[in-house]
């Protein structure tokens, strides 16, 4: 084999791996934004074509060039159809290539300008009231919703009852459960509102899985019912907002957030009135002991337990199984 075949043998072969991988990564990245991180699923489409289609496009490149230098260039050129396709994937490529270079350079230079002018942000969020943030830092509050029945069908508490509250004159747009530690012990609701804003519930019910959470009190200033909360308002460069209110009512955690800027829009009440509206929540383990007191250290920050010297077997069992973790 002469040197020109042989590279065009490594060319064609390059390609073809190329293209397997770029598959595999691409399926993987999709089915890990969709499941784990419940995007939904046209936007995850949309960016996965994005970012593979240059690596494809690379890709088909190198088998394209293996095959001539395996082969010599036809003597007949291609039909005027095959012509007119090779130049609209070429430039559906350079458009995709264009578009993820674009998107990469202003995300990196919102991380970075807010790296180097963090103080000034800071400022600037306690003068206005709001933060402004960058485009894929909203990306968490898009949530894939699915049929709500099916969302809650294998949950490891009861969600608070909405049939008495401002929700139930919303339009519903499904749910999501979450697991944590192998225990389905946070829902996400998403409803429409009549005016079209869009409002997500997500209900957290730490006793079904153990888990723990604190904030320091100077960080919740706003009172939900007597209860202390946070308010935090996010303002993209492109105009996406979202306002998130936060709360902990026992051991359960809730957090509602609608996609506006309360700031400029003068929904902050409807937010506050549609939270104090939540009946009281009950625990999936009302038996369950009491959470030792949190310990800070010097500098203000909580301190975990340290571990016991003893297991006993329950412990042993919901260390394996969180789903077997005793309520009682």
């Amino acid at each position: 084999m002469t040197l020109k075949g042989a590279i065009g043998v490594l060319l064609w072969s390059a390609g073809h791996v190329v293209n397997a991988l770029a598959l595999l990564a691409a399926g993987m990245y999709a089915l890990f934004c969709v499941v784990w991180l419940h995007a939904p699923l046209l936007d995850v489409l949309r960016v996965t074509a994005m970012m593979a289609l240059p690596v494809l496009g690379l890709a088909w490149l190198c088998r394209w060039g293996g095959r001539r230098l395996r082969k010599p260039a036809p003597a007949t050129p291609p039909p005027p159809a095959k012509r007119w396709l090779l130049t609209v994937a070429g430039i559906i490529v350079a458009i995709a290539c264009g578009s993820i270079i674009h998107t990469g350079v202003r995300e990196y230079q919102c991380s970075v300008d807010r790296s180097e002018h963090a103080a000034t942000h800071a400022a600037d969020a306690l003068r206005n009231g709001f933060e402004h943030v960058c485009e894929g830092d909203l990306a968490r509050f898009d949530i894939a919703f699915q049929s709500l029945a099916k969302a809650t069908r294998k949950l490891a508490f009861a969600p608070v009852d909405l049939t008495h509250t401002p929700f139930a004159q919303f339009e519903s747009l499904g749910g999501r459960a979450e697991n944590v530690t192998d225990v389905p012990s946070r829902l996400y609701r998403g409803f429409r509102m009549p005016d079209g804003h869009r409002v997500t519930l997500l209900e957290h019910d730490m006793s079904a899985d153990g888990s723990r959470a604190w904030r320091h009190p100077k960080d919740e200033p706003e009172r939900i019912n007597g209860m202390r909360a946070r308010l935090v308002v996010k303002e993209a460069p492109s105009g996406k907002a979202v306002s998130l209110l936060s709360w902990f009512e026992g051991r359960r955690m809730y957090e509602l957030w609608i996609d506006a800027n309360v700031v400029r829009v003068p929904l902050r009440d409807r937010l506050f009135a549609l939270a104090a509206s939540l009946p009281r929540a009950v625990p999936a383990c009302p038996n369950e002991p009491p959470p030792p007191p949190m310990r800070f250290d010097a500098n203000g920050y909580p301190v975990d337990e340290p571990p016991p010297q003893v297991l006993t077997q329950a412990q042993v069992d919901a260390i394996g199984d969180m789903s077997k973790r005793p309520c009682k």
